[in-house]
């Protein structure tokens, strides 16, 4: 690599930031350091509570000052707001569900930072992301982004479209790896010559959740009604392609998302294709402008217009990568891409309103991560295991620096215990996992007797849901979600003292929520998250990969297992301890370990030898 794709050691160290945190770098911070101005783009596995932030940040500023506009991109807004915490001084992008809408305002003329904030938390007030903006052309507040203007001088400047000018006028950007994603691969907003990459490990999974889509019979129905009279041609098209979604679903098991065959997808693609995506949004922005279609009334719907003409286009490129080009053994022949499947309800119920809908999956994200990647970017995590697995799932192959950890191993232990059973769907009785969950929930309520709390992590809601109804046997006092209590909000209770054990799936909880300085220093994790058979990913990744399916499988599972052990222990000073209830562990949890963490492994004693084990530490 050339120099000019490197940022010498010098000006990273004078970027690194001084707080009431960090001084100067740590040993462990240096080493990053000095990978980065070696290679330029590096890729960087670092253990919890190494300071990763603090180098992100040094990077982010020095690579600002010498390429321009620069990200740092994280999986979610619980990682960013981590972030904001610690550093507040530098800019943060959020993504238009995080801002209120002013056009629909009466009194535009009392609008103030304290009304357009209380309109953000006002549930009644549509968010940015539940009006279709780019038909209200006569919307005042709207921000121009090549001039930093408002349509109507004077007006309050739309919040969400305000903060991605500013964003434009500042060095160093915070957002979502989503919001990095849609700027970047569609609307190509942001010149951006460099980033960093926070929780490196998800940035392959956030894109394949970004770019699926669902199609329901329901609101293309109503997106027929609606351009009748204003689109009739494409109006025509949607009903025929409602026909024929209904058509294709009912062919398939009722109450399973099934995968289409190629003639399926070919059939639906044909009808699609018809559709004149540009013609369609200028018919539609004349309907709104004559009144033929009410921006007020017909709010939703116009919406759900406005992302359709949005998404036909990825609705026929998904559906062509859907398909596989050629024939295996012949030269050129392709896999396909991605997936589409159907679904349709056994019966459906009073309040429902779809009843057959169409799932495109996007799989194969590699070329778009390489896309929408600049040349130099530094991607770190303390989860990145193999290397060439990662580079498959992310396309993201830089020279790869692994360190270890200062951390006592002595203060942790990961108990693979010997006694209990494999709790995979087709080796355990009926029985194992009623009996693995009451085991867990008296041994929480064992710690929890001593002024010890837990967390429990299971893989599927209804695991999660059982083991709440066992802790209630036990009088254990157990935190969850539901009932109009969010995953974060349930989380956040919990570290302020609310429960003695806090209960939640791997979806929820095996990322994002930080329980340090012995708020809960007990994890039980049931049992790994290796994919249902009947899932449609898990069919097709099958049908792509064959026998070498397992390696890739086995390396999200031990990614997960070490992302769940890292929830507690967070710095040198905490101590904590993981029980990984189910057998399926044991082939891959030891191998998953870092070299400085395999000291802390117990594989060769009971489960209750380990919570007694478990006490001592603890005590």
């Amino acid at each position: 690599m050339s120099d000019t794709q490197r940022i010498s050691l010098p000006v990273l160290l004078n970027n690194f930031p001084s707080t009431a945190v960090y001084r100067d770098p740590r040993r462990v911070q240096t080493d990053m350091l000095e990978f980065v101005a070696k290679h330029g783009s590096s890729l960087i596995e670092a253990p919890t509570g190494s300071g990763k932030t603090a180098v992100e940040y040094a990077i982010a500023h020095a690579a600002k000052n010498k390429f321009g506009t620069t990200f740092i991109i994280t999986p979610n807004k619980t990682i960013l707001d981590q972030i904001r915490t610690e550093f507040p001084d530098l800019w943060y992008a959020l993504g238009r569900n995080e801002h209120p809408c002013l056009y629909y305002v009466e009194n535009k003329k009392t609008l103030t930072p304290i009304t357009v904030e209380g309109l953000r938390l006002d549930p009644e007030n549509p968010r940015a992301d539940e009006i279709p903006c780019s038909f209200l052309t006569d919307c005042p507040h709207r921000v121009y982004q090549d001039t930093g203007k408002t349509h109507e001088e004077g007006a309050y400047r739309c919040p969400y479209l305000e903060q991605k000018w500013e964003a434009k006028q500042r060095g160093v950007v915070v957002a979502t790896m989503s919001f990095y994603l849609f700027t970047h691969l569609f609307t190509q907003e942001f010149d951006t010559e460099a980033v960093v990459i926070d929780e490196a490990h998800r940035i392959a999974d956030v894109i394949r959740n970004a770019l699926s889509y669902e199609i329901t019979d329901y609101h293309l129905k109503r997106s027929a009604e609606l351009l009748k009279d204003v689109a009739p041609a494409e109006a025509k098209v949607f009903r025929r392609f409602v026909a024929a979604m209904i058509k294709i679903a009912k062919t398939k098991r009722p109450g399973e998302t099934t995968i289409l065959d190629r003639k399926e997808i070919e059939r639906l693609l044909d009808i699609i294709s018809d559709v004149d995506s540009k013609g369609l949004a200028a018919a539609i922005k004349r309907a709104v402008e004559a009144g033929q279609i009410n921006p007020r009334k017909d709010r939703v719907e116009l919406r759900k217009l406005e992302v359709l003409v949005r998404d036909i286009r990825r609705y026929i490129k998904s559906f062509e990568y859907s398909m596989p080009i050629g024939e295996p053994g012949e030269r050129g022949f392709r896999n396909a891409l991605n997936y589409t499947c159907a679904y349709h309800k056994v019966e459906k119920g009073e309040r429902d309103k779809v009843e057959h809908k169409l799932v495109i999956k996007c799989y194969y994200v590699v070329p778009i991560v390489r896309k929408i990647l600049p040349s130099f970017r530094v991607s770190l995590s303390a989860t990145i295991g193999d290397p060439e697995v990662f580079g498959y799932e992310s396309g993201i192959k830089d020279p790869f620096l692994s360190l270890g950890s200062n951390f006592p191993a002595e203060n942790a232990r990961i108990y693979m215990p010997q006694d209990t059973p494999n709790l995979a769907l087709n080796n355990r009785s009926r029985r194992d996992l009623p009996q693995s969950l009451r085991k867990m929930a008296r041994a929480a309520k064992r710690f929890s007797n001593k002024g010890i709390r837990s967390l429990v992590v299971t893989i599927s809601n209804d695991e999660r849901e059982r083991f709440l109804i066992m802790a209630e046997e036990e009088k254990l006092d157990a935190m969850s979600y539901g009932n109009g209590v969010t995953a974060k909000e349930a989380a956040l209770r919990f570290r302020d003292g609310e429960g003695k054990v806090l209960v939640g799936t791997a979806a929820n909880y095996s990322e994002g929520v930080d329980l340090p300085k012995q708020m809960a220093p007990v994890i039980f994790f049931l049992r790994p998250g290796y994919p249902n058979p009947r899932d449609p990913m898990t069919q097709f990744e099958e049908q792509r990969f064959g026998g070498a399916r397992w390696a890739l499988w086995n390396w999200r599972v031990m990614q997960q297992a070490l992302q769940v052990r890292g929830r507690n222990v967070r710095s040198r000073s905490d101590i904590g301890v993981t029980f990984f209830i189910s057998q399926q562990f044991r082939r891959v949890l030891f191998a998953a370990l870092p070299e400085w963490l395999q000291k802390s492994y117990r594989g060769e004693i009971t489960f209750d030898e380990a919570v007694k084990d478990a006490e001592r530490l603890l005590g």
